[in-house]
């Protein structure tokens, strides 16, 4: 539904915990402030998916050292055509 829609944004991640897939989806307003960190193939910071008690959660690292006011970005990976064709940004 988000990919179709250029005026939504579309600020979905997948990723695989066990046999399961899950997404967290970013798109809506919450407290979380990770949904703020911005998109680039190349970012600074990466996830990783700690196991907690049975439970997956996602951090975020850095992939290098980051100077101090550099905005923080790391790959959404989201490959699908119909979110490349709605939200072109996701290219790169």
């Amino acid at each position: 539904m988000y990919a179709q829609d250029p005026t939504a944004g579309c600020y979905m991640y997948y990723f695989q915990y066990l046999t399961k897939t899950y997404c967290v989806d970013a798109t809506n307003e919450t407290g979380r402030l990770g949904r703020l960190i911005n998109h680039s193939k190349n970012g600074n910071c990466q996830t990783k998916l700690h196991d907690i008690n049975g439970i997956p959660h996602l951090i975020l690292v850095a992939s290098r050292d980051i100077e101090k006011n550099e905005e923080l970005l790391y790959d959404y990976g989201d490959r699908s055509k119909a979110s490349l064709e709605a939200h072109p940004w996701l290219k790169h």
